[in-house]
């Protein structure tokens, strides 16, 4: 007599088959958020709004399905930190174009972790798009966002995290507010300088 029935057996295989399957199911909505939240964040870069509020809407949806998931199968949670910092970014871009205010991980309903990410690639888009529009003259916005990721660096520093991942998105933070701030200078002193270039050069 087998000490293992082919009936259990059989269980277990149809077990962890559904697992896989749902495990895929999961993975390939995670991607879709990722690439939902990026589409947002290039929408605003461009000033389409409404192919922002489109994207945006769609990786909403796709975002609550990963959490109605993640309340029966907790042990997915590692495929969607990534999705969740996406969104923190897109959507602390969405609010500050919107209404000059930024999101808590409360009101985003995300961990501490995935939005301080977030949050610091926030500012990464947010020295994207003032170059975009010191390139149009609007050194205004430049400054203004100048001095909101002063004030973000200068709140993450207070924090004296010892995470290091942590930490390297909060040099990352310093290093974008001091490239916003040469630009800030060069265009105000050189006003025919290439700002676009010289970001290009800065990111190689």
């Amino acid at each position: 007599m087998a000490l293992l029935s082919q009936e259990y057996i059989s269980k277990l295989r149809e077990h962890f088959r559904a697992l896989e399957d749902k495990k895929d199911l999961f993975k390939q909505t995670a991607i879709k958020v990722n690439r939902r939240s990026k589409e947002v964040i290039y929408a605003l870069i461009r000033d389409d709004y409404a192919r922002a509020e489109e994207a945006r809407k769609e990786m909403l949806e796709l975002l609550e399905w990963l959490k109605t998931e993640l309340k029966t199968e907790p042990r997915f949670i590692g495929m969607a930190l990534t999705s969740f910092q996406e969104f923190a970014e897109a959507e602390i871009l969405y609010s500050y174009l919107k209404e000059r205010k930024i999101p808590t991980h409360e009101d985003l309903e995300i961990e501490e972790d995935c939005y301080i990410q977030g949050l610091a690639d926030f500012c990464g888009e947010l020295l994207r798009k003032s170059v975009e529009e010191m390139i149009k003259g609007n050194i205004d916005f430049a400054k203004e966002s100048k001095n909101t990721i002063e004030e973000i660096y200068l709140s993450l520093l207070s924090l004296e995290l010892k995470n290091f991942e942590l930490r390297k998105k909060i040099d990352y933070v310093g290093n974008i507010l001091n490239r916003l701030t040469d630009y800030i200078f060069q265009k105000t002193t050189f006003s025919q300088i290439n700002i676009k270039q010289k970001e290009e050069e800065n990111k190689g």
